[in-house]
């Protein structure tokens, strides 16, 4: 590695690089959903962070990259869930992802989650995929939708009542009167191995889910 003792950002102290770090390389998607509709291109999209500061040399790589992957929102594949992750630049009025990432190693470092999950198709994952996915993870968002209202039940979200020690879990969507949603919020956010009862009415202490095949006349 070459002498950077000369560089006067490099010589800054580790919580000030970081800082500087994190101006660059996080992506404020709340100012993109607030932004008035305007035509832009990914391309306009992706100038609003610098990821080329990641090769101007080692020591900022590497102590930039965990911030880029950690920090950020990354896109869930509907079906691979972890395994093939999209930068999210945007989520309304329409979803804007990043082509995937690819490299294990980066992706490893992904600790924020976006899922866009549809309820009324059967699910082409598994619980304990789920499970692998999304553990530990620092933040997980779940929106879920159908094509009619009413038209399902939530055996779909069944799928991550595994889940654990997720530091902040928001489920939003086509819920209902949102009891199971928050349950399944307060499963996912308990520790890892912690035992949480069935979801029942008096658990959550309000009246139980329909089930739509069952009381919905088919």
């Amino acid at each position: 590695m070459a002498d950077q003792s000369a560089s006067r950002l490099l010589s800054l102290p580790a919580e000030l690089r970081n800082a500087c770090w994190s101006l660059v390389l996080i992506h404020d998607m709340e100012q993109e959903t607030i932004r008035p509709m305007q035509t832009s291109t990914r391309c306009d999209q992706a100038r609003r962070i610098c990821v080329n500061v990641l090769r101007t040399c080692k020591q900022v790589w590497k102590e930039a990259t965990p911030i880029l992957y950690g920090d950020n929102m990354f896109l869930a594949h509907t079906t691979l869930l972890a395994a093939l992750p999209a930068f999210l630049l945007r989520t309304m009025p329409v979803r804007v992802p990043m082509p995937p990432v690819k490299h294990r190693r980066v992706a490893d470092m992904i600790r924020r989650y976006y899922l866009y999950l549809r309820l009324d198709t059967d699910p082409r994952f598994t619980r304990l995929q789920a499970e692998e996915s999304f553990t530990g993870v620092d933040e997980l968002e779940i929106e879920v939708f159908q094509s009619m209202y009413g038209s399902c039940d939530f055996s779909v979200l069944h799928l991550f009542e595994g889940v654990r020690g997720v530091g902040k879990v928001l489920i939003k969507g086509s819920l209902g009167d949102r009891k199971y949603a928050d349950w399944l919020a307060h499963c996912m956010m308990s520790p890892p191995g912690t035992h949480v009862p069935a979801y029942s009415e008096q658990y959550i202490g309000g009246s139980a889910v329909s089930h739509a095949w069952i009381h919905g006349h088919r």
